[in-house]
């Protein structure tokens, strides 16, 4: 069998509108919205904890769609010309990814924090080659853990898996039906078998409880929506179009239970579901996302949903889909409120529904242009702005420049020298350069910072302000993100995901050799104070503490802040820690726990956090060098506009935040116990 080189067009298959509706309705319902929860997008709804399902059902059209479309090139022509298939692929995908790349790494380059560098870098390489979703689970990253510095792609996990089915399909066409000459309904059978054995493999990775993000980002378990697609472009190849107006309503309809089920999935399943994942979940939602789409792909005017999908909105929203999806993440992350306020005279801040529309109509603005001057141009084959063609030579020069420009940037800010200030807002390593040790003569004041994500950033803080102020103060960071004080077992936090505290902070009053201490993966309180001599320690009665815990001592239950066998746990955990980060002499500084602005579950409950920081200064009463300093005070009552202008997702510190609780901690806590 012989397979054609040239650069063919593409195999015409029928315009169906009800898809381009329901690719503009279900970007919107799905992820654009379900990105848009308060930990994202502060005040922003929690409307759509499901709106992750939506994805499926771009993984089974796009499936159905490039199958239909190969298979149709096969019954022309007897073969599938790869090099007119993947030509075709990297005019619709690549030019736009490229765009968007280049102006991230443009953005880390001059505006990036070093502590970015690390993580965008490892995204932007991953999406360039399609392998993210692999990269995330490399990295052991959590799709549904918040964090203080996430990536800017962290949705891009999903291009990533169709760019890999992408290969995958043509080749699974001329295997089946050309080497192997095999029937159609071989090759269904073996798209079934590959849709149960992909659910099924979910179903033996997930442990209930944990994290499940290996499971959600995995190509092998998340590949049953892309063979349902396959199922379904090969039912429909093989029952053909309706022969009559009843089968053509019968298909019809099939689209409404399904689209009813699909909307209940969005709005009321979420991670949480132990049976999306174990019991076929993720199966049913692909096989109602078939549904749907067998449904839609008859013209059926009579149709009130028909209609509805078929709406002028709808169906541009769908051609923009791509740019929608692209964009989003990036504007919710960069354009904060905070950012944004200062933009528009007047306004003093922006939150919740005004936020989520400004960012719902960037993205809208960007995804439109990028559709009208980029993608659309590519796929037409001629660039942008100009009426020059776009060769396979041409396209593969344009492209190589921009993975080069794209490359090179990435090189240049992982190697360039660091100045001051960037040692300084580098967590992990800040004011190392600077001197970890002073000589016996300096007479700056020594500062260790221990504790969680909070920590990190009062770390920075204080090396700005040391910055600003020379010869005043010189700190140690030994605080690092997600770390608590309770140590051991497993925690529990408010998305309901389980998970293991870690040995790395649990490993906190374990002395290691001090030429360690370097390790930015080791933490060490005894020996962090016997190598730094603090003169002030600064910890943080950390949230982390006030969720769920199973600790191995204290049986096989879980327990929390209000049962007497934790609460006696956790006091003498903070007695411990504030008894080591003492011991050469240091006065040791408690923040309080703030209570947070996130959606109030049990295990971030502001009773909780008050019962924690009241267990915390009654455990330190009587040793007199430790203070628990008013930390809540500082932050305010939560929701307030003080509140809202140094916290900018509820938790951690803004810029302004980061200013602020440098000069409060100097000079009202330090400075006013050494009056």
């Amino acid at each position: 069998m012989s397979i054609r080189m040239s650069d063919s067009p593409r195999p015409k298959i029928r315009h169906m509108p009800g898809l381009d509706g329901a690719r503009g309705l279900w970007v919107i319902l799905g992820p654009l919205l379900y990105h848009a929860r308060p930990e994202n997008v502060p005040g922003g709804p929690s409307i759509v904890p499901g709106g992750i399902l939506s994805l499926d059902l771009f993984f089974v059209l796009s499936s159905f769609l490039i199958v239909t479309i190969a298979l149709k090139e096969w019954d022309q022509a007897g073969k599938i010309d790869l090099k007119g298939y993947a030509g075709r692929r990297a005019r619709r995908l690549l030019p736009a990814l490229l765009v968007a790349l280049v102006g991230l790494t443009a953005y880390l380059i001059f505006f990036g924090h070093t502590d970015q560098v690390s993580r965008w870098t490892g995204a932007i390489v991953s999406a360039l080659t399609y392998s993210a979703n692999w990269h995330e689970i490399a990295a052991d990253i959590s799709y549904f853990e918040h964090y203080r510095t996430p990536s800017p792609l962290k949705h891009i996990w999903s291009f990533s898996i169709e760019e890999q089915f992408y290969i995958f399909a043509p080749l699974f066409i001329i295997v089946g039906l050309g080497i192997l000459k095999k029937s159609e309904k071989l090759l269904l059978w073996f798209a079934i078998a590959g849709a149960i054995a992909s659910a099924y493999w979910m179903a033996l990775l997930h442990e209930p409880g944990t994290d499940p993000s290996r499971v959600y980002f995995g190509t092998d378990t998340r590949a049953q929506a892309l063979f349902v697609g396959i199922i379904l472009a090969l039912l429909a190849r093989q029952v053909g179009p309706p022969k009559s107006e009843r089968a053509t309503k019968l298909i019809a309809l099939l689209a409404y239970p399904a689209t009813a089920f699909h909307l209940w999935a969005v709005l009321f399943v979420s991670q949480e579901n132990e049976w999306m994942f174990e019991r076929g979940g993720f199966l049913l939602i692909a096989v109602m996302s078939a549904l749907i789409i067998y449904g839609l792909t008859v013209s059926a005017h009579w149709s009130p949903l028909h209609r509805f999908m078929e709406s002028t909105p709808l169906r541009y929203l769908g051609r923009i889909s791509y740019g929608l999806y692209l964009y989003h993440w990036p504007v919710y992350m960069l354009l904060t409120g905070n950012r944004l306020s200062r933009l528009l005279p007047g306004v003093d801040e922006i939150e919740g529904v005004p936020l989520l529309l400004c960012h719902l109509l960037i993205t809208g603005f960007l995804a439109s242009l990028s559709f009208h001057l980029i993608e659309s141009p590519f796929q037409k084959r001629r660039f942008p702005l100009t009426k020059k063609p776009v060769t396979a030579l041409s396209g593969t020069v344009a492209a190589s420049i921009g993975i080069a420009a794209i490359l090179f940037g990435l090189l240049w800010v992982n190697t360039r020298p660091a100045d001051a200030s960037e040692d300084f807002s580098a967590a992990g390593g800040i004011c190392i350069k600077q001197g970890l040790i002073p000589p016996p003569s300096d007479e700056r004041t020594r500062i260790l910072v221990v504790g969680d994500s909070v920590s990190v950033q009062i770390a920075e803080a204080l090396c700005g302000w040391g910055l600003e102020n020379p010869g005043e103060i010189v700190v140690m960071n030994e605080a690092h993100l997600g770390c608590v004080v309770g140590r051991y077992g497993q925690k529990r936090i408010p998305e309901g995901i389980e998970g293991p505290v870690g040995d790395l902070c649990s490993a906190w009053n374990d002395p290691v050799p001090s030429h360690e201490m370097l390790n930015s993966e080791v933490v060490s309180w005894p020996t962090a104070v016997e190598v730094f001599q603090p003169d002030v320690v600064i910890g943080h009665i950390t949230p982390w503490d006030v969720t769920d815990r199973l600790i191995p001592s204290l049986g096989e239950k879980w327990v929390w802040v209000g049962t007497d066998a934790y609460d006696d746990y956790i006091a003498s955990e903070y007695r411990i820690g504030s008894e080591t980060l003492g011991s050469t002499g240091a006065h040791v500084y408690w923040l309080e726990g703030a209570h947070l602005r996130r959606e109030i579950k049990p295990q971030n409950h502001p009773d909780r956090i008050d019962a924690l920081n009241h267990l915390v200064t009654e455990a330190v009463s009587d040793l007199d060098y430790v203070t628990i300093a008013p930390y809540k005070e500082f932050i305010g009552e939560v929701g307030s506009s003080r509140e809202k202008q140094i916290r900018d997702d509820g938790v951690h510190l803004t810029e302004q935040g980061l200013l602020e609780v440098a000069e409060w901690i100097v000079n009202e806590i330090i400075s006013s116990d050494t009056e």
